[in-house]
């Protein structure tokens, strides 16, 4: 598709293939949380639970701002 084509989606995420793998497991990730307000999202690996921090720079390109684990209080 061209670009006037790409669905709402891949405007947001950035096409399939560029979704991300981990950066300690190499698993894919998934959207746990996005902030239109703040221009950032956040990823979660589907096998350890590694939350990848994403901010749009000011070209608007993603680029990786952190990775931290998940920490639930008990």
């Amino acid at each position: 598709m061209g670009e006037t084509g790409k669905s709402l989606y891949d405007s947001i995420m950035g096409p399939k293939s560029q979704q991300g793998k981990c950066r300690s497991c190499g698993s894919p990730l998934e959207l746990h949380e996005l902030d239109f307000k703040r221009s950032s999202k956040v990823m979660k690996c589907t096998r350890c639970g590694m939350l990848h921090t994403y901010k749009k720079d000011i070209i608007g390109k993603w680029r990786l701002q952190k990775v931290q684990k998940l920490d639930i209080p008990r």
